[in-house]
């Protein structure tokens, strides 16, 4: 709202195969929401058979940090740690020596590198009863260390909380490292930055496909906030619209055949929606009554969120795309904008500002149960959630600079995705 009016790579694959292994144990340690009671846990570093090299830092490093910015786990500081040599299969090592620290769990792994391949073996154990929970191997070549070792935080994750990680997912984001403002896409964890747009012009608002495919964005490089849709595999990029005045705000629909967008053409900002192919408009969904911005779909595409001053003030609304009315979302704070809907689609994040500056809050679907995610950290904005709605992106200025941030859906849990990296906004979580 606040900028209205300024008016890919290949994926990866491994193989990933059960080692032969002790039968393991049926049952999960804990099963609560990340940021809840934190599971104290243990990841010495790799046991190394033969010579692999940096890989051994890469995967032992990567594989902390995703455990600690999943919010399930205490780690232990490895500083602390009194085993210096012990090996990684069952009856190997000593499980007194995790007593004494305090690990309730541990996850031991193993290198080996062979013709050329980088082989990654992982063993998750209950320190109290001495199971093995399991043990899982992935390969791939010395260069895919970083996703190996999000592969075996992975199945680190699931073995102890039943699970699934977001460790393998993208983000497209905003930065000006460049000294221009440019679209990129990176990992989760803010490493492999690639850029989408390379023109030396704002580039705003990115917005994934349905189908991970295709990125659309904002961008100012013919002197209008035109919007522009980018096949991420052949670099093929087209004009989804290109009206005089404001073009922006881009939402794919979730089966990915329509584009929710505001345009300016009759001076105000409004919603409309357009095909995704061509770009023709289907349909204009708001008219008059003050600015109509961030068009975001629920996700049966049944409805849509939308910021608006029709009521004063800026105010985040929600639009039955079956009979056309729309109904006020929220009721507090006279600047609320950029809304969401999370995956489940009973709950949306939004930004509003409030006395600490612009922070994140989330609210369910029948105006309700309003909760904030930040508070008296810097301004926040930009909120995206995860394709399994249990966590938040942001931008925020908490450091003093714009970085990247991720949270637990209810706050408790905060990590920095780009430390001491500033002049990054929008993120925007993949598929």
């Amino acid at each position: 709202m606040r900028r209205i009016v300024l008016a890919l790579a290949a994926t990866l694959v491994f193989t990933s195969v059960v080692a032969p292994q002790p039968a393991e144990a049926a049952s999960f340690l804990i099963n609560v929401n990340p940021g809840g009671k934190e599971l104290p846990l243990a990841t010495p570093a790799p046991m190394h058979v033969g010579e692999v090299g940096e890989s051994s830092d890469i995967i032992w490093s990567t594989l902390q940090r995703d455990l600690e910015m999943s919010g399930y786990f205490t780690m232990i500081d490895p500083a602390a740690y009194i085993e210096k040599n012990g090996d990684v299969e069952p009856g190997s090592f000593q499980l007194s020596d995790w007593r004494v620290v305090g690990a309730a769990a541990i996850a031991k792994t193993r290198l080996t590198e062979t013709d050329g391949q980088l082989i990654g073996d992982v063993f998750v154990y209950d320190v109290g009863t001495g199971d093995k929970i399991a043990g899982k191997r992935f390969t791939g070549t010395p260069q895919e260390a970083r996703r190996i070792a999000h592969k075996m935080a992975d199945a680190v994750l699931n073995a102890l909380t039943g699970q699934s990680s977001f460790f393998g997912t993208r983000v497209a984001a905003v930065g000006s490292k460049s000294g221009n403002k440019e679209v990129y896409v990176m990992d989760f964890d803010g490493h492999g930055k690639r850029a989408v747009t390379r023109n030396g012009s704002i580039n705003l608002s990115p917005a994934w496909s349905p189908d991970g495919q295709h990125m659309a964005w904002t961008s100012y490089k013919r002197n209008n906030p035109d919007l522009y849709v980018k096949n991420l595999g052949t670099g093929q990029t087209r004009t989804l619209s290109a009206r005089e005045g404001i073009n922006t705000g881009a939402a794919f629909s979730p089966d990915g055949t329509k584009v929710a967008i505001t345009r300016s053409t009759d001076g105000d900002a409004d919603v409309y929606i357009v095909e995704a192919k061509t770009g023709k408009q289907l349909q204009r969904l708001t008219t008059g009554g003050g600015i109509d911005v961030s068009p975001a779909w629920s996700p049966d595409g049944t409805q849509l969120v939308f910021s608006s001053e029709r009521s004063g003030g800026s105010q985040i609304f929600m639009l039955d795309l079956g009979s056309g009315k729309a109904r006020r979302l929220t009721h507090h704070g006279d600047f609320n904008f950029d809304p969401v809907f999370n995956p489940a689609g009973d709950r949306v994040a939004f930004v509003g500002r409030s006395d600490s500056g612009f922070n994140i809050f989330t609210v369910g679907v029948d105006g309700k149960s309003m909760r904030p995610v930040t508070q008296d950290q810097g301004d926040n904005e930009d909120p995206s959630w995860s394709p399994d709605g249990r966590y938040l992106m942001f931008s925020s200025t908490r450091n003093g600079r714009s970085e990247i941030w991720l949270s637990t859906a209810d706050g408790r849990h905060q990590s920095p995705v780009t430390p001491g990296e500033s002049g990054w906004t929008q993120p925007t979580w993949g598929p």
